[in-house]
């Protein structure tokens, strides 16, 4: 630790990604009906995806307490769920996440991502885009409220 500002050891400990435990099932819940209920009723299908062995969930801690999450679906290479608290939004945290699942991808294999959004989410288009995903398609009704979703891509 030579050379290391006092706490500079703790401020990089305080945020982190992570595997989700067991005890993070009742975080995702809750922040998905938050952010995903535009679209529909989320509180059982994101639940379903969390137990599923072939989707991998991480989760982004901030001081002790998780703030974010993101699930890769390992089996087709979808990212089907990025979300993170209306408070630490526009922080860097989602870029975090997906970093983090394109790293994960990678390591499992994967050379393509792929997911779905909103045709009227242009905040998460934009966000997309600066990542390097492209628009491949779109499907009709594709979410629980009938909403078109764009269908997005990039290679790794």
């Amino acid at each position: 630790m030579a050379g290391k500002k006092k706490g500079e050891r703790d401020v990089k400990q305080r945020e982190f990604i992570r595997l989700a435990l067991k005890e993070d099932r009742s975080f995702i819940r809750t922040l998905s009906g938050e952010v995903f209920s535009i679209f529909g009723d989320y509180s059982e299908i994101i639940p379903r995806w969390f137990v599923n062995p072939d989707v991998i969930t991480v989760i982004y801690v901030k001081h002790r307490h998780p703030v974010g999450f993101a699930m890769l679906y390992v089996l087709s290479g979808e990212i089907l769920a990025i979300a993170v608290l209306p408070k630490y939004q526009r922080r860097g945290i989602g870029s975090a996440l997906l970093n983090h699942i394109e790293c994960l991808a990678y390591q499992l294999g994967l050379r393509r991502l792929l997911l779905h959004t909103a045709t009227g989410n242009t905040v998460a288009h934009l966000f997309f885009q600066k990542a390097g995903f492209t628009v491949i398609g779109t499907q009709e009704n594709y979410y629980p409220k009938g909403q078109p979703a764009l269908i997005i891509s990039k290679g790794m």
